[in-house]
């Protein structure tokens, strides 16, 4: 294999990895009616207990030209605790004004029962999915390398010190 046939894969895989998206995980992709709905869930991969952005998007079925003008409705229910969430969705706090986005907050890990509901037009569409919530990690856990790495380099400044003080 020539050399310069490995140049595109090879810069294929580099773009890769410095490709950024809108940060967001689809948690639900159903078409129902005469809608397509997909549900994105920030931040991205895995979904944790604490505050997240839920926002979706909404397209005709036809078309697939996004609905800018419906009225949408998101109700989380917890089936570990029954919890219940319910929140209006608008499209003024999404970054990406094709999207209708509400901030909640999650209090339980487990499984969440979501359902949304969007009226456009006098016409009626809901749509239902489960979605898998982790634990919260802590904050001190995650950044544990941070945390030990000083008294560390502490430690190995006073070995050093006293190995050399010990060959005199």
């Amino acid at each position: 294999m020539n050399p310069r046939q490995l140049v595109l894969p090879m810069i294929m895989l580099l773009a890769q990895f410095c490709a950024f998206a809108d940060e967001g995980t689809v948690q639900l992709q159903k078409a129902n009616g005469p809608l397509v709905i997909t549900m994105f869930t920030s931040p991205g991969a895995p979904l944790t207990a604490g505050p997240v952005a839920i926002s979706l998007l909404v397209q005709d079925r036809n078309g697939l030209e996004p609905i800018l003008d419906a009225d949408v409705t998101l109700v989380l229910r917890s089936e570990a605790s029954g919890a219940q969430i319910r929140v209006r969705a608008t499209r003024e706090p999404a970054q990406n004004k094709l999207l209708y986005s509400a901030p909640v907050k999650l209090e339980a890990p487990g499984k969440w029962q979501i359902g949304a509901s969007i009226v456009q037009r006098g016409t009626r569409t809901e749509t239902t999915g489960v979605m898998e919530v982790a634990p919260n990690t802590v904050m001190v856990v995650s950044y544990w390398g941070y945390i030990a790495f000083p008294p560390v380099l502490i430690v190995a400044f006073v070995v050093n010190g006293w190995l050399i003080r010990r060959k005199d």
